[in-house]
């Protein structure tokens, strides 16, 4: 990997190419990845109110979250810290990628900035499920997402990244 580029590990929306690459245009899609010791919650207050992905580190070896690692441009990374401002960024995130241990940059959040009972909009999970199947992430972990209660948003159907999803 040249030193000019970064490893990304993506979860939640970010994993859906076409929103990554709107923020990060050298973004390019390398595998799918999992971290262990770590939870994805949607308890991450948005502007509007509603829940957005947030990974958060536990002491449990079978908590894991699903994700894909990206790489892109050095350059571009202060660009994606505009879009995670409510986020802290690790810049030695491990994760597991075919079998081998990964230094990655990540955004998480620490517990105690959770809210209890935030919903994603229907529209956010249906990203953050799109990208799962983009990239063929387990299977397990798509019908959780699946699963999430979501709450309804009017804006739903005009959202420019489901336009041209199946």
């Amino acid at each position: 990997m040249p030193s000019e580029t970064i490893l990304y590990f993506a979860y939640g929306s970010n994993m859906l190419s076409q929103r990554l690459t709107d923020r990060c245009p050298s973004a390019k899609a390398i595998g799918v990845a999992v971290v262990h010791h770590h939870y994805m919650s949607f308890g991450l207050a948005g502007r509007d109110g509603s829940g957005k992905a947030a990974i958060v580190k536990t002491h449990n070896q079978d908590d894991k979250v699903h994700g894909v690692v990206f790489e892109l441009a050095r350059t571009e990374l202060a660009d994606l810290d505009k879009f995670e401002i409510k986020y802290k960024r690790n810049d030695n995130f491990e994760v597991v990628m075919d079998g081998q241990s990964h230094k990655t940059i990540t955004y998480y959040v620490l517990e105690t900035k959770l809210e209890i009972g935030l919903l994603p909009t229907d529209w956010y999970r249906d990203i953050c499920l799109a990208g799962a199947k983009q990239h063929g992430l387990d299977a397990d972990y798509i019908a959780e997402l699946e699963a999430l209660i979501v709450r309804q948003d009017p804006d739903n159907d005009g959202h420019k990244y489901l336009q041209n999803l199946a």
